[in-house]
């Protein structure tokens, strides 16, 4: 007659179990990790062409410039776009690679103020931190030599419109630096793509996309950027970003 045995497991067995568990989970965890990174990047593709699309779409209406504030007030054009209703939606400008950084949804306050507050210096603060920010080509009033119409731009394919960006505690304006750990949205609100003689700059674009950036270009497709927060004066071999949207001949 068979009787079932009531064996407990051995210590031994019991370690066995458990440390098969600890690869198993070893083994997944990176490629688990890795799919939600994908999932999260395609989503940030999506918000990167919305973005694009309501820059367009303002243009459209403003005889071909972009979103450009009155005053010195460059920083807040998403507060235009907002507003105008080009953006219907504030989560467009979080980026889900970003929730971890500071004030990640700060922008979120923005749908309880009405939209002549938004325009005021205490509504405009809340645009301060976005994900995402533009060429300074076609946002930066304040410089009047370089500001351009986006229906005039040549070779739209090769132009930057806008990308991710960060900014940091101790210098919110400044480039992306490997060493900064606790990043925050760029509160400059534009690319600063000009510097002195240097005319190639790849500023702010994080690489929190598998070490890539989106891009959205003029003529309104989508791109990961490689390393493109490295500077060019800084990093001789990477790529080159022509911003200028007049620049015949940009090289890339």
């Amino acid at each position: 007659m068979n009787h079932k045995s009531n064996k407990p497991f051995t210590l031994i067995e019991l370690l066995v179990v458990i440390a098969i568990i600890a690869i198993l989970a070893a083994i997944l965890l990176p490629a688990l990790q890795s799919a939600r990174e994908r999932g999260r990047s395609a989503s940030c593709i999506s918000q990167v062409k919305q973005l694009g699309v309501a820059v367009q779409s303002y243009s459209d209406s403003s005889d071909g410039w972009g979103p450009v504030p009155e005053a010195t007030e460059f920083t807040r054009w998403p507060a235009l776009l907002y507003v105008n209703k080009d953006i219907t939606d504030l989560k467009t400008l979080i980026c889900p690679s970003a929730t971890a950084y500071e004030y990640a949804d700060y922008v979120m306050h923005a749908k309880n103020v009405s939209r002549a507050g938004l325009l005021t210096a205490a509504g405009l603060t809340y645009f301060n931190y976005v994900h995402y920010t533009l060429n300074r080509y076609f946002v930066a009033k304040s410089d009047t030599t370089e500001l351009r119409k986006m229906n005039k731009a040549s070779a739209p394919s090769q132009k930057i419109l806008g990308a991710d960006c960060c900014g940091s505690p101790a210098n919110p304006t400044n480039y992306y630096d490997l060493s900064v750990t606790k990043m925050r949205g760029l509160s400059s609100g534009f690319f600063s793509t000009y510097e002195s003689s240097l005319k190639y700059l790849s500023p702010f674009m994080p690489p929190r996309h598998s070490k890539g950036a989106n891009v959205v270009w003029l003529d309104g497709h989508v791109s990961w950027e490689k390393d493109a927060w490295q500077r060019y004066q800084v990093y001789p071999n990477s790529k080159k970003y022509n911003w200028d949207p007049l620049e015949s001949n940009p090289t890339k």
